[in-house]
């Protein structure tokens, strides 16, 4: 089976594909989360004015999804084994989670929480290994009483996350076994298919819920990988077509960008729904294209405000046992302590960064040949 071949008469080739702004985008939207969250559970009384809701107009979690599915695929059709794929995502991923989990576990003993509750050793056992595995979503009541009543509510989707890098493999493997012309229309397939999932999810989970008699099973459907994973499936195709695809966009990119935010005004404005990361299914193309859009117009501008330093997974993974920190100090309603708790995110992420993150990065094993999958339709 021919290996893909991303390069194309555009002179859009492997290094020019790595030349992009993507770091500085997934700031951005981690940002966003970061400033959301902070000012909604510390002075959610101000959340409702117009410079927040311009925050929405970031919807932050679909822009990583959709990345993430972008940079995804890409790693796997040029990794050299499945070995080689699960461990450079377990590189990215767990040295600054389990950072992030001993962090938090200092915290809620440090300021005396614990000393409250009806924790029990193995209860804590517990938590520790599902924040450090692939069930963060899961929260022991002895922590209802700190905070919001979850030490690191965002963690949800790293665990989707972690769902997403399975799920390509079986993907690709299924789709593999069509003829080689009908792989890139088998992932737009499955791409409507579940943005059909995701726009009626809110009524799935209800039957779901219905069915299960709690509402266990609607719980565990929306930190499932199902209702998002249309999200990541558009940044596969993108990353598939880029070749044809960025270059287009970046000769347009000001009207790409006009339209879209258009379209969430519209959205909002005129039909009444919701922005943010409850975004409409059907916007979210939109959205890939103006990430995609920004990401490469001007692409050294993220290296020239960042240098090399990658610190959004940081700062959305840090902020929020920060944010519950100050509320269980008695910060409630401060905007002293909602910039503390940005400071202090934005340092741990850059520590994060210096001293787990990126020397575990450099053991990464770079690309040798590329994983069997069908050469890009667009070459």
């Amino acid at each position: 089976m021919s290996t893909p071949n991303q390069a194309s008469s555009s002179g859009m080739g492997a290094s020019r594909f790595s030349q992009n702004n993507f770091d500085l985008i997934r700031l951005v939207a981690a940002g966003e989360v970061a400033v959301r969250h902070a000012v909604h559970h510390i002075r959610p009384e101000s959340e409702s004015g117009p410079v927040f809701w311009l925050l929405d107009l970031i919807p932050g979690v679909p822009v990583f999804f959709f990345l993430s599915g972008f940079l995804i695929s890409r790693s796997l059709e040029r990794a050299s084994s499945l070995r080689d794929y699960f461990r450079n995502r377990a590189l990215r991923l767990y040295p600054a989670l389990w950072t992030c989990t001993a962090l938090s576990v200092l915290i809620v003993f440090a300021c005396g929480y614990m000393a409250s509750s009806a924790w029990t050793p193995r209860g804590l056992g517990l938590w520790i290994a599902c924040q450090g595995t692939a069930f963060q979503f899961w929260n022991p009541e002895y922590f209802r009483g700190f905070g919001v009543g979850v030490v690191n509510g965002s963690l949800w989707s790293v665990s989707v996350e972690i769902q997403f890098y399975v799920a390509i493999v079986a993907t690709y493997g299924i789709l593999r076994r069509l003829p080689p012309r009908l792989f890139d229309p088998g992932l737009a397939v499955l791409a409507v298919a579940f943005g059909l999932v995701a726009h009626n999810r809110s009524e799935i989970a209800q039957g779901l819920d219905l069915w299960s008699g709690s509402d266990l099973a609607g719980r565990l459907f929306r930190v499932s990988f199902v209702p998002w994973y249309y999200m990541f499936l558009l940044g596969v195709l993108a990353q598939r077509f880029h070749a044809i695809l960025v270059p287009l966009l970046v000769d347009r990119v000001f009207a790409v960008i006009v339209v879209y935010f258009s379209s969430l005004l519209v959205e909002h404005f005129v039909w009444g729904l919701p922005v943010g990361n409850e975004i409409s299914s059907y916007l979210v193309p939109g959205m890939g294209c103006a990430v995609l859009a920004i990401a490469y117009s001007r692409p050294t501008l993220s290296h020239a405000i960042l240098g090399r330093n990658d610190v959004s997974y940081g700062v959305y993974i840090h902020h929020m046992p920060l944010v519950n920190l100050a509320l269980w100090l008695g910060f409630a309603g401060s905007w002293v302590a909602i910039l503390a708790v940005l400071l202090l995110t934005v340092g741990l992420a850059l520590v994060s960064w210096r001293v787990v993150e990126q020397p575990w990065l450099s053991r990464k094993r770079g690309a040798q040949r590329a994983f069997g999958t069908p050469s890009a339709a667009v070459t």
